[in-house]
């Protein structure tokens, strides 16, 4: 049992989008304090729905959503900060400056936006380009502003929606690692969500499984591996038991889903 305080619960959540479409379906789940908790299951099946539920940008029709104790309405906070897959920049900004606008807006005075700023700059890998606007960088490069923004709020919790799907091998890999060491030396919580089942097992402590919609939780995985997670092969026997573990869990659940999406087409 993990003897860390909860910094995010959802009771007997649901969500139903018009006319009838069940994204949720009573989903119960509570994350710790300093996890690495990774959601996956077939198209449709609520996991980007849950997401932005935590993050504050949808609502939903019955359940309850606690961060930190207390209730989640549709709000933003910084505390709850998301890193996207369609990373969403400032096109009128440079890279540095879509960086030091988060800070700024989260209220820290000039010399400190420059100094938190510029470290997360250098971290990632951004003062590379960053008096680059977003049209003049790579998407890779995109995904690293996206990921340095976030870093430097310092939120409780980094929830991100599918944030290297579109990346190319090497820069998706090299992003995996630098949000693993972001969360070991931060001692961070990520709530991350893929569709990616090897994604999902090397970056994580727990794999949470979800059904096809409408979505519930069929069965979660505890991961035992190192936290210094870049310092495990990715093809060590352990990883490719757990991923073929949770592909199991999900063949069937990926069967459904595309049945789903032929039978209502969405």
């Amino acid at each position: 049992m993990n003897n860390s305080k909860v910094i995010l619960k959802a009771t007997n959540l649901t969500k139903v989008y018009p006319p009838d479409i069940w994204a949720l379906d009573r989903v119960s789940l509570e994350i710790y304090d300093g996890e690495f908790v990774s959601i996956i299951g077939p198209s449709g099946c609520g996991k980007t729905t849950f997401l932005r539920i935590a993050a504050g940008l949808e609502d939903y029709q019955e359940g309850e959503v606690l961060f930190n104790g207390e209730k989640v309405f549709k709000n933003c906070d910084w505390r709850r900060s998301v890193i996207y897959q369609d990373i969403r920049l400032l096109p009128w900004m440079t890279a540095q400056e879509n960086i030091y606008f988060g800070l700024e807006n989260k209220g820290l005075p000039k010399d400190e936006v420059r100094r938190v700023g510029d470290k997360w700059m250098k971290i990632i890998g951004v003062d590379n380009f960053k008096d680059k606007y977003p049209h003049e960088i790579s998407e890779g490069q995109k995904q690293m502003v996206g990921m340095a923004r976030v870093c430097a709020l310092d939120p409780d919790i980094v929830l991100c929606d599918e944030p290297t799907s579109s990346l190319d091998w090497h820069t998706r890999r090299y992003l995996q690692v630098e949000l693993l060491k972001y969360w070991y030396n931060e001692n961070k919580t990520v709530l991350f969500v893929t569709h990616d089942v090897e994604e999902a097992v090397y970056l994580s402590q727990r794999v949470v499984c979800m059904s096809a919609r409408p979505g519930k939780i069929k069965e979660i995985i505890d991961i035992d591996l190192p936290k210094e997670r870049w310092e495990v092969a990715r093809d060590d026997l352990k990883v490719l038991e757990y991923a073929n573990k949770v592909a199991s869990i999900l063949s069937e659940e990926l069967k459904r889903g595309k049945e789903l999406e032929l039978k209502e087409g969405h």
